[in-house]
């Protein structure tokens, strides 16, 4: 893929994208019942929102790190130890380079897209990853599984 076509990849703002709608909790909800709403709709986390207002956002990795003690109590509700709050959102202006660096940087997979203190949507590494090769198909699925890897002699017979 030459450098203008990923230049104009990594500039698009993400509200030109289909963004995935979140799953929206509130942070009384429990556990359970969180879990329950993201296994429902095969979602990687939930979003809880209190009044219109963002409060945090609890995630697979949330349930993995926070929640596997033999004496967790699964109907706690949210806001109660396992959801982040104040999560790190990103303006739906911005653009997807701008996304890609804030989940690098703070190794997130999933970040809230916000629009006028509103969660609109959520962008996920592995939706960017799907929109790029939905976009330049011919350049990333003939890529070879190596594409640094020179062959010494041809393969074949």
């Amino acid at each position: 893929m030459d450098r203008s076509r990923l230049s104009r990849f990594v500039n698009q703002r993400l509200n030109e994208l289909p963004l995935e709608a979140p799953a929206v909790v509130s942070p009384s909800t429990s556990v359970r019942s969180a879990l329950a709403v993201m296994q429902e709709g095969s979602r990687s986390c939930v979003v809880a929102v209190d009044e219109g207002k963002l409060e945090g956002i609890f995630t697979e990795r949330d349930v993995l790190n926070r929640c596997m003690d033999e004496s967790f109590d699964w109907d706690q509700p949210l806001g109660a130890s396992v959801l982040t709050r104040e999560p790190r959102t990103i303006a739906s202006s911005r653009t997807i380079a701008e996304a890609i660096m804030l989940m690098q940087q703070f190794h997130y997979r999933t970040l809230p897209v916000m629009e006028s203190g509103t969660v609109v949507g959520l962008v996920r590494l592995g939706d960017v990853l799907r929109h790029l090769a939905e976009e330049y198909p011919e350049d990333v699925l003939n890529l070879p599984p190596r594409p640094h890897q020179v062959m010494e002699r041809p393969e074949g017979g």
